[in-house]
């Protein structure tokens, strides 16, 4: 059969515009002689199956992903929102065209192929043809550690959708002019009412915003959960310019438009660096009361999981990332100055190991957690098993004694442990120390290492800190010392120059 659509659409389309404004006339004449005028009326009859005419593969698709994209349209504008069973408001239908880098597929005009910066072929070393492919072999060439790729991929899908969804651009069109509004449109998504942000940008803040660990293949996923903070914009913005100046270094580019505007990202009203460190850590009395919240639970393997991940983000200050990457294998003795102590030699960012010393009552902690999974104690169980586990696993897979299963902890499982215990904490003093409990709730799986740190700078030397968190700079380290600490330790520095 002939094309369904005609070659040039109306701007705006709406429930209620004409079809003879989008079919073609074979189409149009057969939908009018069944009564059906509207896109809306299309719709309905693509809902009963009652279509008044039959069409091959390629114009059934076209037709599935209009209809979709048209009903996506109609619910935003009448506001309707999906309820939820307990009676909540769930988040508006989705923008079809805002999906996971690997579902991205883009047209002709936004793929690339013919885009504004594109350098002359003679001159490339990079075998992309496109702008997805060119993201494919950064990702592949730059981030071969996964927590590293999935950061660049993180940062690179998110400016890919705003180019092509919001700004109606391909990547590699990309100015100098759009190269700094991506900023301004991070620094505002989350911060401004509807009213005002509709006044400024196309799509909507609930088209980008979603809830948090919302998987990669839910209809309900959004490249972002909240506002960006001011260290969030600094890496979003230091990645894509690291994307651009690769790209621009294998000849796929001719220039890079983040070259010609400021690297520095500013803080908003009400962000600074002091303060951000110093709020992200438990003073004493508030561990105290996490440590009573977590006494009175039962103990069960669930129990002991969390006392393992406490005692690994604040007893030794491990990132989340090296938390689910540790196993059993990572813990080992070595002869120190003729005593044998017990390390666990994480392995951290680039690859670095560093060892840590684990007392007896920490390493107690992890065999008590195996022993509730039905496992051998450090050194006699699979040198592969993860120290953090998932509680489902499949408890009936018969597998040998000392075996371990594959049932690593997620990211996000993580983050739900953590989420679940500290609202615990949270209600326990809600009423007496409100301030108290709202921190608790706003806190999250890093701040375990925050509290390693402010608490281990105030027994130790900074660079001995600074060894054990595995900062490559001590200037890192530093951010962790109070206000006044800050001020002692830059005067100091500064005589020394001197």
């Amino acid at each position: 059969m002939s094309a369904l659509f005609l070659t040039e659409l109306p701007k705006t389309l709406t429930p209620e515009t004409l079809l003879a404004d989008v079919l073609t006339p074979e189409f149009t004449v057969a939908a009018l002689r069944a009564g059906i005028l509207t896109l809306e009326g299309l719709m309905a009859a693509a809902a009963n199956k009652t279509l008044p005419f039959t069409l091959d593969a390629e114009n059934q698709k076209a037709l599935d992903q209009f209809l979709t994209s048209l009903q996506f349209l109609k619910e935003r504008r009448s506001g309707r929102h999906k309820k939820s069973d307990d009676g909540k408001n769930t988040l508006p239908p989705p923008n079809p065209l805002i999906v996971p880098l690997e579902r991205i597929s883009l047209g002709i005009g936004l793929d690339g192929r013919t885009g504004t910066n594109r350098a002359d072929a003679t001159h490339r070393s990079l075998e992309a043809d496109d702008d997805l492919s060119a993201i494919r072999a950064w990702l592949s060439a730059r981030a071969e550690n996964p927590n590293t790729r999935n950061a660049y991929r993180k940062e690179a899908e998110r400016f890919l959708l705003w180019c092509t969804v919001e700004k109606d651009i391909a990547m590699s069109s990309v100015g100098t002019a759009e190269a700094s509004e991506y900023l301004r449109w991070l620094e505002q998504l989350g911060r401004f009412d509807e009213k005002q942000w509709a006044r400024r940008w196309k799509c909507p803040q609930h088209d980008w915003i979603g809830k948090k660990n919302t998987s990669r293949d839910d209809p309900q996923w959004r490249p972002f959960n909240e506002a960006l903070s001011h260290t969030s914009r600094k890496l979003a913005m230091t990645v894509i310019r690291q994307l651009f100046t690769f790209l621009k270094k294998t000849g796929y580019i001719i220039f890079s438009p983040f070259d010609q505007i400021s690297s520095k990202v500013p803080y908003l009203e009400g962000e600074g660096a002091p303060k951000a460190f110093a709020d992200r850590s438990f003073t004493e009395e508030q561990w105290a009361h996490v440590m009573d919240c977590f006494e009175a639970e039962e103990d069960n393997e669930a129990h002991a999981r969390l006392a393992v991940i406490l005692m690994l983000g604040k007893g030794l200050g491990l990132r989340a990332s090296e938390m689910l990457a540790a196993q059993t294998g990572w813990i080992a003795e070595q002869r120190i100055d003729n005593d044998l102590i017990t390390v666990i030699e994480v392995l951290g960012k680039g690859d670095k190991v560093r060892r840590l010393p684990l007392q007896p009552d920490e390493l107690g902690l992890i065999n008590h957690y195996l022993k509730l999974r039905d496992l051998a104690p450090v050194g006699i169980t699979d040198s592969s098993t993860p120290i953090l586990s998932s509680l489902r696993r499949g408890r009936k897979a018969q597998i040998a004694p000392g075996k371990a299963r594959a049932s690593s902890l997620s990211r996000s499982g993580l983050y739900r442990t953590l989420s679940d215990f500290f609202e615990k904490c949270a209600k326990a003093i809600e009423e007496t120390r409100p301030l108290e409990a709202e921190k608790f709730r706003s806190s999250s799986t890093h701040w375990l290492r925050h509290t390693f740190a402010t608490s281990a700078l105030k027994s130790m030397p900074v660079n001995i800190v600074q060894n054990a968190m595995g900062h490559a700079s001590v200037g890192t380290t530093s951010r962790y010392l109070t206000p006044e600490e800050s001020e002692v330790a830059r005067a100091m520095r500064r005589m020394k120059k001197e």
